[in-house]
């Protein structure tokens, strides 16, 4: 097991203290009845066997939706006898305790730096937080605070290994001024022998009512046997306190089985002082005959601010899914996300990458533990637009609310190449009853590597990141609202992208330029910040009622493009509205809106089929309602390929 120090420095005040593991699971017996969620891909998902809760179960259930709702730190001891009860009830998992042992173990002392300043590209911005050429990256990770006086602060993380005998290092970073500049906040590293995985990294940050904030970390590691594992630390700020939990083990536990592709989540966007945070892993083992079996796991931090007693409850069965594949070995790819659905709680679980892996499988649950007794919907698994094609790297962001809009999006192989692409679900995550889908994403003739997103906590944006191996068509930024696309920024790198570890989106509380990413250099070496947007900006939709708050107008999509594309705009108020369509020589070829509009967000679409091939630009003018006089000017450049 991999052991972590971490040391610290506030105003001269050097902390420091010995991180351990304390995670011992113990095997619970449960009969083939409370397996009934698990079904193979070879078919579709089937009805799960449904039984009668008992009384107590619903008593139980009751009280503890009841208190969750209530949302009050002081509930928090109840909640988490509730859920020891539940479990003993249901038979579904295991509760265990993490804490910190007695005795001293300090380090050497760790110096906040400043961070040296990278180049620029456009208006775009891009400033190494971590430079190091003969460190390789093994994975990055970012998150914003979204609540209190310090809303916008930025966190990352990136870690590195020098060589195959050094402990691999983990690097915290943050910046207070939306990503311009970067400041080390702490480091440690894992025991020598035991590596972490690449791009197997994920973090969450929680934030309650007192003004500290919680950064949870996930990461999968290697161990020297070769078994794969995850771990994950909790770092307390501002207060500069923390705990390192070594490895997280599922009943029963043993050497044959491997954890790997953690991710994180959490109900924080509705509850601030008794949030949970959510696990869930890809898992595979061996079977009585010797075949692979493949599943996901997932578990719950019940007290996720308790930094020397967090309380972790493993479900103890697969959820909902799994695939006996003989001898054939596989990656499967798992994510999670939460959001509310009416008065219920849910968490949904994706997954990829098995037999059938024209297909992205779906299972719900509720936030109580309980085994899921959904497949998302009918089927439980759906083919996209496209069924007869891979997927793989799927992932899933909701904003934690109830606005019902859940995106999911993944790596496609079609025609010859794979892409990008995404599905919206405006149903809670119902995929397999209706989507909306983008067309393929990224260059039709390069590479494009898996995606990363994230969405805005009780909004309706999301962000999408993915590599491009093309020098022109580089490191995509693409933000959507369950409306569909809203922008898309075809390089927002001034540095060789990696192939190896995936960007990370994030966005920035800058009015009128919110775009904001994290990637690795090709190699993979160093961490970089993206901060800015080509041309005019995207800006930040107001939370509470998603109107603009501001004139934008967007890049159009695709571009280049043949022969139509659409134009996106925004306008904050009431307003008379003319775009148009210029070519090189400065004539109007085209009048796409010229009336009065609302206030609201607006999608036209350009078809240049009677054109010929080369630059144009698309002029936004606004002013006020009635008049057609401009007080707003905003141009952009695209190109119509045949």
């Amino acid at each position: 097991m991999p052991f972590v120090k971490f040391n610290y420095l506030e105003e001269n005040f050097i902390m420091a203290f010995k991180f351990y593991v304390h995670f011992f699971v113990i095997c619970l017996f449960f009969t083939a009845a409370t397996i009934t969620f698990a079904q193979n891909t070879t078919g579709n998902f089937k009805t799960p066997v449904k039984f009668k809760k008992s009384e107590k179960q619903l008593e139980t259930e009751q009280e503890l939706k009841r208190l969750k709702k209530q949302d009050k730190t002081e509930n928090l001891k109840r909640i988490i006898e509730l859920n020891k009860q539940l479990e003993k009830i249901t038979g579904t998992g295991k509760t265990e305790t993490g804490s910190l042992p007695d005795g001293n173990n300090y380090g050497s002392l760790i110096n906040f730096q400043q961070p040296s300043i990278g180049g620029f590209t456009d208006d775009i911005q891009n400033t190494r937080i971590f430079t190091d050429g003969n460190r390789k990256i093994k994975g990055i990770a970012a998150a914003i605070e979204q609540r209190g006086s310090t809303a916008g602060k930025l966190w990352s993380i990136v870690v590195y290994s020098a060589d195959s005998l050094s402990p691999d290092t983990l690097k915290v970073y943050y910046s207070v001024n939306n990503g311009v500049s970067w400041n080390m906040y702490v480091s440690g590293n894992i025991r020598p022998g035991d590596f972490i995985t690449p791009d197997d990294l994920d973090m969450e940050l929680i934030e309650n009512n007192t003004g500290q904030k919680y950064l949870w970390v996930a990461f999968g590691f290697k161990q020297a046997s070769g078994r794969k594992a995850v771990g994950a630390f909790i770092l307390q700020v501002p207060s500069l306190n923390g705990t390192f939990f070594n490895i997280l083990e599922w009943s029963p536990a043993d050497s044959l089985k491997n954890y790997y592709n953690v991710r994180l989540t959490s109900d924080n966007a509705q509850y601030a002082a008794t949030p949970y945070v959510y696990v869930a892993c890809s898992f595979d083992s061996v079977d009585g005959n010797n075949n692979k079996v493949y599943s996901q796991k997932f578990a719950r931090i019940l007290n996720p601010f308790s930094l020397t007693n967090p309380v972790f409850s493993f479900m103890t069965q697969n959820y909902y899914w799994y695939e006996n594949s003989g001898s054939l070995t596989r990656t499967t790819y798992t994510d999670i996300t939460y959001f509310i659905n009416g008065d219920e709680d849910s968490v949904e679980v994706s997954f990829c990458g098995v037999q059938d892996s024209t297909k992205l499988f779906f299972a719900k649950s509720d936030i109580l533990g309980n085994p899921p007794v959904s497949s998302s919907g009918a089927g439980g698994n759906i083919g996209g637009s496209n069924p007869g094609s891979i997927k793989t790297h799927v992932k899933l962001s909701s904003n934690g609310n109830s606005n019902g809009n859940v995106i999911c999006t993944y790596r496609e192989f079609n025609n010859g190449n794979w892409f990008v692409k995404w599905i919206s679900s405006a149903s809670f995550g119902n995929f397999e009853g209706g989507f909306t889908d983008s067309p393929l994403l990224g260059s039709a003739v390069n590479t494009n590597y898996p995606p990363e997103i994230i969405g805005v906590r009780n909004g309706s944006t999301h962000y999408i990141s993915f590599f491009t191996d093309a020098a022109e068509d580089s490191i995509h930024y693409i933000s959507l609202n369950s409306a569909g696309l809203l922008n898309h920024v075809n390089k927002m790198n001034y540095f060789t992208g990696s192939a190896v570890i995936a960007p990370k989106p994030l966005f920035r509380y800058q009015s009128g330029d919110s775009c904001l990413m994290i990637y690795s250099e090709e190699g993979p070496i160093n961490m970089i910040s993206s901060a800015g947007c080509i041309g005019a900006p995207i800006g930040l939709i107001n939370q509470n009622n998603q109107m603009p708050g501001e004139f934008r107008l967007m890049q159009n999509y695709p571009n280049p493009f043949n022969p139509v594309t659409k134009i996106t705009f925004s306008i904050p108020d009431n307003a008379y509205i003319k775009l148009m369509v210029y070519d090189v020589q400065g004539r109007e070829v085209a009048v796409l809106a010229d009336a009065d509009y609302k206030t609201g967000n607006y999608e036209v679409t350009f078809n240049a089929t009677m054109l010929s091939s080369g630059v144009y630009f698309y002029r936004l003018n606004a002013g006020e309602a009635g008049s057609n006089e401009g007080g707003y000017t905003a141009i952009r450049k695209m190109i119509f390929l045949k």
